[in-house]
């Protein structure tokens, strides 16, 4: 989901763009690796079918990543470690709106 931004929440830098997501992560493509030891917090931008632009900080662990052979972009699996339940309902329901759980 192109509209959906992933930043890394210390530096403030974006990582890349929301790609699908569930209950328990969410995966995000990106032009760069992340290094999946640890975990960091993120801070996901993203438009709420009812509340406009919303922003979500979540914790996250590196599951897995893999780069595409014919694209310069790669894939990243997140799990959530860290996830405030409001704001994993305000995910929930801005996926199915847009149909990407």
């Amino acid at each position: 989901m192109a509209l959906a931004k992933i930043y890394d929440h210390n530096s403030r830098a974006m990582i890349g763009y929301l790609g699908d997501i569930a209950t328990g992560g969410m995966m995000v493509h990106t032009h760069r690796e992340l290094p999946p030891p640890g975990s960091r917090v993120v801070t996901i931008h993203l438009p709420h079918p009812d509340k406009g632009l919303v922003a979500i900080d979540a914790g996250i662990r590196v599951a897995w990543q893999c780069q595409d052979a014919d694209r310069p972009q790669r894939r990243i699996g997140c799990e959530f470690v860290a996830l405030d339940p409001s704001d994993r309902l305000l995910l929930l329901q801005t996926a199915r709106s847009y149909g990407i759980a």
